[in-house]
């Protein structure tokens, strides 16, 4: 069971693992999305959000952490990460609430566009109320030590294009975090050390 970490240790951990990253290619898009922290009593809590329908989107009604696509006008990919996520779901977010950055992730696959995804994590040690836009169904605040628990693992099996492949999962309140998302969280854990490395 995660042994509950506050903001400096989760701070000193991400400092002390460079994140993986990859260099962007001519075709590629750029995008950033962050994992948002807050402090409870029992514990820090994490952001993730449920994506609206939308036919077309390879990632529609997935669980995801708030974020997107870079604009021209973004001085560089946190202020992507701090305008998507408060277009997304109400959130302001100063650059001082950035604790660090994981691996870049570029998804591969049949359908997937050429893009390069930037993960963040950030700090808000000030409640603030989610108010979500349309992109975004509803939303959920789960315990780092629900992510964690290896009770809350899963696996999910997807057809795609006749393809029928499993992945790994994490399940909480009946919404299943797979794919790059859970990449995102167990790359996380990993480097606060609650995941054994792959």
């Amino acid at each position: 069971m995660i042994d509950l970490p506050g903001v400096s240790v989760i701070r000193g951990a991400l400092s002390r693992v460079p994140p993986r990253l990859v260099a962007p290619g001519e075709r590629e898009r750029r995008a950033a999305i962050v994992m948002i922290l807050r402090p409870t009593d029992a514990g820090p809590e994490a952001l993730f959000v449920r994506r609206a329908e939308v036919v077309g989107d390879p990632w529609s009604g997935h669980m995801a952490l708030p974020g997107g696509h870079r604009d021209p006008g973004d001085t560089d990919l946190i202020d992507t990460a701090r305008r998507e996520t408060l277009e997304e779901v109400g959130v302001p977010l100063e650059r001082a609430d950035f604790l660090g950055r994981l691996d870049d992730i570029h998804p591969l696959g049949r359908g997937l566009p050429s893009i390069v995804v930037s993960p963040f994590v950030a700090w808000r040690a000030v409640s603030h109320e989610v108010r979500t836009n349309h992109e975004v169904q509803y939303h959920h605040w789960i315990p780092l030590a629900t992510l964690a628990d290896p009770a809350a693992r899963s696996e999910l099996t997807w057809n795609r294009h006749g393809e029928k492949r499993v992945f790994p999962s994490i399940v909480f309140a009946g919404d299943t975090i797979w794919g790059l998302t859970h990449r995102v969280v167990i790359n996380f854990l990993e480097i606060l050390g609650e995941e054994p490395s792959p």
